[in-house]
């Protein structure tokens, strides 16, 4: 069995969608204990040890174009979490368009959250993929049924197709991700370098911990760059993580199998490479969803909201990466401030499903099952809310919202403020 740990998009502005896959083949097809047998080849273009693409950043997700055989680019996920080569897609249209070939063999896909069954997906053996000039030949594609959760927004994941054999470069200065071989890479000038503790393809990072007291506690979490939280953290495995006495307890995920559950809450900060991060926003899953589907994250989980505050270079073969601050280093950390947790319908509609006590929402007397419609004036979409999820964490600003409730339309204006 090769397990597969992801973190996917913020399917709203108060909800972290995190993913656990389970990739399982089925007994009577099996053809290895291991699972699957990949020899995936890197081609760079003649004479060249490294390419670029631009990527975007949805609500802490890094999205970069990426190609299945030879078709248009998908937006999908680059996610650390991801250990196994190949790409996640979901079935559809789009994916019918690709004119995969699937072995007869299928998996069983599972999911964080809840207590769902497993899907079972289908497997293409032979997919190349394309990455801006750089070609991945024999890789695999794992077809699940689509999830709102998920393929509402975005076309697929990837992950250890790019970060196993070469160093991967995320550039938030400039919007760059950089694909290096790992034998002509050389670090930034003043990056600083990070040891990892790397088990399988799994990745785990050193960060200290800085308590109400001012202490540092040295914590190992594993690296999750597919995460949108900044931190999570496992209560259960250190005296020294404690949730804040005013934290909110609220849902903090949504997996494939359902909702996860956790106080959220500031911590006064968290070091990584020696670089200290005031005032962090972190979150802290019930003891249930700690370990997803029994992949062990130590002390938790270390996510794009940290992550993204760094230009970042990742050389998980070598059990190291490199960080150095970017212009993002000293913007503040920040939650919803609506009040409002939405879920995602099959017909793509956007409903709240809850709604936080002392809030903006309440205020306004918004109610669990009322359907978002748009917001300020925009139709509201799941991918443009994800990317602009910002709006929604600015303290003072009015946002108004077009909601659906009883089958009756109406706006309500939310005037933003710190709920965290």
């Amino acid at each position: 069995m090769r397990r597969v740990a992801a973190s996917a998009a913020a399917l709203s502005p108060a909800l972290s969608l995190v993913l656990c896959l389970s990739f399982v083949q089925t007994p009577a097809r099996a053809q290895s204990p291991h699972g699957f047998e990949l020899h995936e080849e890197l081609r760079f273009p003649a004479g060249q040890d490294t390419v670029s693409l631009p990527f975007q950043n949805w609500g802490e997700h890094i999205l970069i174009p990426v190609s299945v055989n030879g078709g248009r680019p998908l937006q999908m996920v680059f996610d650390t979490g991801m250990p196994s080569p190949g790409v996640l897609l979901y079935e559809g249209t789009l994916v019918d368009s690709l004119r995969l070939s699937y072995a007869p063999m299928r998996v069983r896909v599972g999911g964080a959250g809840g207590a769902g069954a497993p899907s079972e997906a289908r497997v293409a053996m032979g997919v190349r993929l394309g990455a801006g000039a750089l070609e991945i030949a024999g890789s695999v594609a794992i077809v699940m049924p689509p999830t709102p959760q998920m393929s509402g927004l975005h076309d697929g994941i990837i992950g250890a197709s790019l970060f196993q054999d070469m160093v991967v470069t995320v550039d938030h200065d400039r919007g760059v991700m950089t694909l290096t071989r790992r034998s002509a890479f050389k670090p930034s000038v003043g990056a600083t370098e990070v040891k990892l503790d790397l088990v399988g393809r799994h990745a785990y990072v050193p960060a200290g911990l800085v308590g109400m007291n001012g202490k540092v506690t040295q914590l190992q979490l594993i690296l999750d760059l597919g995460a949108t939280h900044a931190v999570s953290l496992s209560r259960n495995t250190s005296p020294a993580i404690v949730a804040p006495a005013n934290s909110r307890s609220t849902r903090i995920g949504r997996g494939m199998s359902g909702a996860m559950s956790g106080l959220v809450g500031r911590i006064p900060g968290l070091e990584l490479g020696g670089h200290r991060l005031s005032n962090v926003v972190a979150t802290f899953p019930d003891s249930a969803f700690e370990n997803p589907r029994g992949l062990d994250q130590r002390n938790g989980n270390l996510g794009g909201g940290v992550l993204g505050h760094f230009n970042v270079s990742l050389d998980l073969g070598g059990s190291r990466m490199f960080v150095t601050p970017n212009h993002r280093f000293f913007e503040p950390f920040e939650w919803d401030m609506t009040g409002l947790v939405f879920d995602m319908g099959d017909g793509g509609e956007i409903t709240v499903a809850e709604v936080l006590a002392d809030s903006p929402a309440e205020a306004a007397r918004i109610v669990p099952g009322a359907v978002l419609l748009a917001v300020d004036g925009e139709r509201a979409v799941p991918r443009d809310l994800l990317r602009s999820r910002q709006r929604f964490r600015e303290p003072g600003r009015e946002v108004a919202l077009t909601l659906r409730e009883n089958g009756q339309e109406r706006v309500v204006k939310l005037k933003l403020r710190r709920l965290v």
